[in-house]
């Protein structure tokens, strides 16, 4: 699968990697636990897709993923009031 853009979203990982995280329904410190624990289990390189419904995420992942010293490749709203983040592992 090709992305047209870096926050297009697979239905699936297809590159090695590469994960999506469905946090629909979680909310902050959970979002925060099980984003740090997913990266953690990721190579370096992988990219992170990332969908939630709860708003203080939006902000809080992208904050929180810049301290643990990972790339932030965007976030941007989607239908429904969800909201794509995507993070690349660093380090």
């Amino acid at each position: 699968m090709t992305y047209s853009s870096p926050l297009s979203f697979p239905q699936t990982s297809s590159l090695p990697g590469d994960e999506v995280l469905d946090l629909c329904g979680e909310v902050c410190p959970f979002t925060f636990v099980r984003t740090k624990l997913a990266m953690e289990a990721m190579p370096v390189g992988g990219r992170l897709y990332i969908v939630t419904d709860h708003e203080p995420a939006v902000r809080n992942i992208p904050r929180s993923a810049k301290e643990w010293g990972q790339q932030i490749v965007g976030t941007e709203p989607l239908p429904h009031a969800r909201w794509a983040i995507v993070l690349i592992k660093v380090r």
